[in-house]
């Protein structure tokens, strides 16, 4: 995966923030999605598009984890969020 691409959010999701996880609805769909902390802080940091190395960096500074480790639990998880259209890959 390209660590100079940028990330954004889809326009198509609504989210709020219930006992701890992130829960999403496509607001042209009606289907729902929940996301744990990790997933939450990976959403969160995409209030604005950035490239998939700063959202590495800034969860590598939150959770005090090593970058490989990192990246092999990032990579799936956008992957699958860019498959179900959650976030756009640019």
């Amino acid at each position: 995966m390209d660590l100079n691409k940028k990330i954004s959010r889809s326009d198509n999701y609504v989210f709020n923030e219930v006992d701890g996880e992130l829960v999403m609805m496509n607001i042209e769909t009606g289907s729902y999605a929940s996301l744990n902390e990790t997933g939450k802080s990976i959403w969160l940091q995409l209030e604005t598009a950035k490239t998939l190395d700063s959202v590495i960096e800034g969860l590598i500074a939150e959770y005090e984890i090593d970058r490989a480790t990192c990246e092999q639990e990032v990579f799936p998880f956008v992957e699958k969020m860019v498959k179900d259209e959650i976030l756009i890959l640019a």
